[in-house]
This record gives C-alpha cells, structure tokens and sequence, in this order.
C-alpha cells in the first residue's frame, strides 16, 4: 500500500479527538432530554446512533493518526448531515447542502488519499462554514425575541464541535514526506 500522503501531529489530532467526543457527550445528553424513550427507531438512528458512531470513530482513527481510514466516520457525519437535509422545507436548500456534503467527503478523501496535494481547500471547506455559522445563522438566533433554550441549542452545540474538530484536524495535517525531512 502506497504511504500516506498527509499525517496529523499529535496534538491537533487530541484537540479533533477530544472535540468530537465532546460533541458526542452533548449529542447524546441532548437525545435523552429531547427524546427521552420515546424516539422511534428512525429517529434514534439518524439523530443519535449515526452521529455517535462518527465521532467516536473519528476519535479514535485521528488520535492514531489513521486519517485514511477516517474518511468512514468523515462519511458516516456526511451520511447524517444528508438525511438531515432531506427534511429541509426548502428544495434548494437541500440541494445545496448535500452538494456541500459530498464536496467535504470528497476534499476529505482527496486529500488523505493525496490525489489533492494540499490540506487548504479541506481547510477551508471546515472553517468557512464554522464560521458562517457562529457569526451569521447562530448569533442571529442568539438575538432572535425568543432565543433557543439550552436544550434546544444542544445540536447546533454539537455540530459546531464537530466542524471545529474537522477543522482542526484539516489544519493539523502536514505533508508525510515533509514530516519525515
């Protein structure tokens, strides 16, 4: 098997691990104070058991510097970010989102891969919407007459861990040649 094309230090690769699995802990707390045991099986696959999976995998291929094989738990997070969009009232927005979804594991894959022979278009594919989303989407609901309640705000707490570990993990990565100069 051909070496890998980028490697991720240690400490960007504890900083994606512990984010993820942050983001899993408020995933899971927020489950159970939303759904309690009265779930059905769809939506505790979608909105629990497929993000779950992702980002315990996800901590552990990156926390061993397996960034190929993290492009399962990078494809699992795609996975639930599609069928979230499926439910989107509006068609071109979930059009749009599942374009952006294929893009990321796509970049993702191209890049640990090393048919892309730089980590910036993955980079930025990770901290672009990051912080779209804090500055534009999340402070306007801040703002909004009747802001989200904690538990409300739990998934969007999730995700931007999840985009902040990706991001980080992205940033992390140097070129496996370089490394070993």
């Amino acid at each position: 098997m051909k070496a890998p094309a980028f490697i991720i230090a240690q400490a960007p690769a504890r900083a994606c691990a512990g984010l993820v699995l942050a983001s899993a802990a408020v995933r899971l707390v927020w489950f159970c104070l939303a759904h309690g045991g009265t779930a059905d099986a769809y939506t505790a696959i979608v909105h629990l058991a497929i993000p779950l999976l992702s980002c315990v995998l996800l901590a552990v291929f990156v926390s061993r510097g397996a960034l190929r094989l993290a492009t399962l738990p990078v494809g699992l997070g795609c996975l639930f970010f599609v069928l979230k969009a499926l439910s989107f009232p509006s068609l071109l927005h979930t059009v749009l989102c599942c374009a952006l979804y294929a893009l990321v594991l796509g970049l993702y894959a191209a890049t640990v891969f090393g048919f892309l022979r730089t980590r910036i278009p993955l980079g930025l594919v990770f901290t672009l919407p990051f912080v779209y989303h804090i500055f534009v989407e999340d402070l306007a609901k801040l703002r909004a007459a009747a802001p989200p309640t904690l538990v409300e705000w739990m998934p969007e707490i999730s995700v931007l861990l999840i985009m902040a570990a990706l991001a980080t993990a992205a940033w992390g990565m140097r070129h496996a040649n370089m490394a070993a100069a």
